[in-house]
């Protein structure tokens, strides 16, 4: 069998599908370096002899010809992306920290030469030692405010940037206060470090200038060189956006229709983000179309198949949110034909929102353990109440039993008159969710005692209830008025599983105990021994094969399994 070459378009693919990662590892490299060199800065609190100390430790990996190597490369592949990613802005309607970093990226550079120059340059070019010694001689106390400017463009580009990386991450968002806390403390602390050490004036004093004539003015024309070289390479880049921004405007225009919104023109070649963006439509986007967060995803009414096809690191967190094949991701989505879509999250969504991709917001299939529980005689204890009477006792049933469906660990999916439908094992496994499920229906035949204790001389009868609890797969989605906010956030079960479980519970009257399990249930529990369960075998309406259930007499018989 022979290997296919790959075609241009599956390279370009291919490539495209590595430039994000790329672009966070090399940042990755790059602030690590910056980290280690600030910490070490802050060694001048102590001493210089401290310094020193953290220096060589430090130096041995980044003067390392490997560490040289990645250092070097990682800072010009890094330099080389974002700056394609800044000719790809086609509006400059971003958000404030976007433009921030964007902004401290692109003059770190003007600093950073100066300071790569005066320092390891003059190692590599006249043979002078670098050391902390010679860098607070070169540069205390003139080169502080530079210092001090580009300490804070590099750490403020990078935290943003690692801010951006994590911030939908469980364990980052636990612990902000402490990120947050470095991000102040390490600039601060090197900073200081700084001027500790270049105040020690008998230091600064002794050292003994090490230019040989001539060098000095040789460092000062590479200064004004690399000055000059960079000015150039930015008024090209912005003269290159500029040509690019004016071409976009003739090109050939592709029709988005928002549904219940406008319908718009705009340039082929913008994302559907960037598109939003221009022409000032709401759309929600925590991770600032990085293809991270999945906020501003759409589903494509119509016009799906003229796309492009979606990209690796869009597939990767498309089907990390369990999105259907007609879901895009808007910053990803560049429209090359006339499409309508519908904005799936609300546009004041943020990080907290963010980070928990709604897998019930399209619908997911899984198994999960259903318990339908429904007051008996309901209608006969009401009659010749008031009506303020039927709602407290009604609350004191309700009220009761959902605190112990959701102390056991379940959803309280609706309340249904005088009965609840919970689910179990939601984000759990089948066997946790089928225990939990048992769980609550002894919490609610004990509950049930209580309340017959604490009402018996209110009530002409005590209370009795039908529990009917059964496992398998379902489908789980948020149904509801898009209208109706509250609703909509609701997550319900539908399906056979929901179905046979209501019917369950049906037949605790006919068969006069308070709880009907499926055998489905018992086996995904893994319950041990049966205790006072008496094993049925019935037949329900709709199934063509008789049904294996289990009967309680009282569900507070219903044996433990972590007994």
């Amino acid at each position: 069998m022979t290997a296919t070459a790959p075609t241009v378009q599956e390279f370009r693919k291919a490539v495209l599908g590595w430039l994000p990662g790329l672009r966070i590892a090399t940042g990755l490299v790059l602030f690590s370096f910056a980290a280690t060199h600030f910490i070490n800065h802050s060694l001048g609190l102590i001493s210089i002899d401290a310094l020193h100390a953290g220096q060589g430790l430090r130096e041995a990996i980044t003067r390392s010809l490997p560490g040289t190597i990645v250092l070097a490369a990682s800072a010009t592949i890094h330099f080389a992306l974002g700056l394609v990613k800044s000719l790809s802005i086609r509006n400059w309607r971003i958000k404030p920290m976007d433009a921030v970093q964007l902004g401290f990226g692109l003059l770190i550079p003007l600093l950073l030469f100066r300071h790569i120059l005066g320092t390891r340059g003059v190692r590599e070019l006249f043979g002078i030692e670098d050391s902390y010694a010679y860098a607070l001689w070169a540069m205390w106390p003139a080169e502080a405010l530079n210092q001090a400017l580009l300490v804070m463009l590099v750490w403020v580009h990078g935290c943003i940037g690692i801010h951006r990386w994590l911030m939908l991450r469980d364990w980052y968002r636990r612990l902000l206060w402490l990120w947050y806390g470095l991000a102040l403390l390490i600039p601060a602390l090197a900073f200081a470090g700084f001027v500790a050490a270049g105040r020690n004036a008998a230091l600064v004093q002794s050292f003994e200038n090490p230019f040989q004539v001539g060098q000095y003015d040789q460092l000062a024309e590479a200064f004004a060189m690399t000055t000059k070289g960079y000015s150039i390479v930015l008024a090209g880049a912005l003269l290159s956006w500029a040509a690019l921004f004016v071409a976009s405007r003739y090109r050939r225009k592709v029709a988005v229709s928002y549904t219940n919104g406008p319908t718009v023109l705009a340039p082929a070649g913008l994302t559907l983000l960037e598109i939003s963006r221009l022409n000032r439509i709401a759309h929600a986007s925590v991770c600032g179309g990085r293809a991270r967060c999945s906020t501003c995803r759409v589903r494509v009414v119509d016009g799906l198949d003229k796309q492009p096809a979606a990209l690796e690191n869009e597939l990767k967190v498309l089907r990390r949110v369990g999105a259907p094949a007609n879901v895009r991701l808007a910053c990803q989505l560049r429209p090359s034909a006339a499409l309508k879509i519908t904005t799936l999250l609300p546009a004041n969504v943020d990080a907290m929102d963010g980070s928990h991709p709604d897998k019930y917001l399209w619908g997911v299939e899984q198994d999960v353990t259903i318990v339908f529980s429904d007051l008996r005689g309901f209608t006969r204890l009401s009659e010749g109440r008031l009506s303020y009477d039927v709602v407290f006792l009604l609350n004191q049933f309700l009220g009761r039993m959902g605190e112990a469906i959701e102390d056991s660990g379940g959803y309280v999916d609706k309340f249904m008159g005088d009965g609840i439908m919970a689910i179990f094992g939601m984000d759990e496994p089948v066997q946790v969710g089928a225990t939990k499920a048992l769980a609550a229906a002894r919490a609610m035949g004990g509950v049930l005692e209580s309340l017959n204790l604490t009402l018996r001389e209110e009530l002409p009868q005590k209370l009795e209830i039908g529990i009917g609890i059964h496992t398998g797969l379902a489908i789980l989605g948020r149904i509801g008025a898009a209208s109706n906010m509250e609703a909509a956030r609701r997550i319900t079960a539908l399906g056979d599983t929901v179905n046979t479980a209501s019917r369950l519970e049906g037949m605790t009257k006919e068969l006069g105990v308070q709880a009907v399990i499926s055998k489905r249930t018992i086996e995904a529990a893994g319950l041990p021994e049966l205790g006072e369960l008496m094993p049925r075998v019935v037949e329900i309406r709709g199934l063509s094969e008789p049904f294996e259930i289990l009967t309680a007499k009282r569900a507070s018989e219903i044996p433990d399994r972590r007994a």
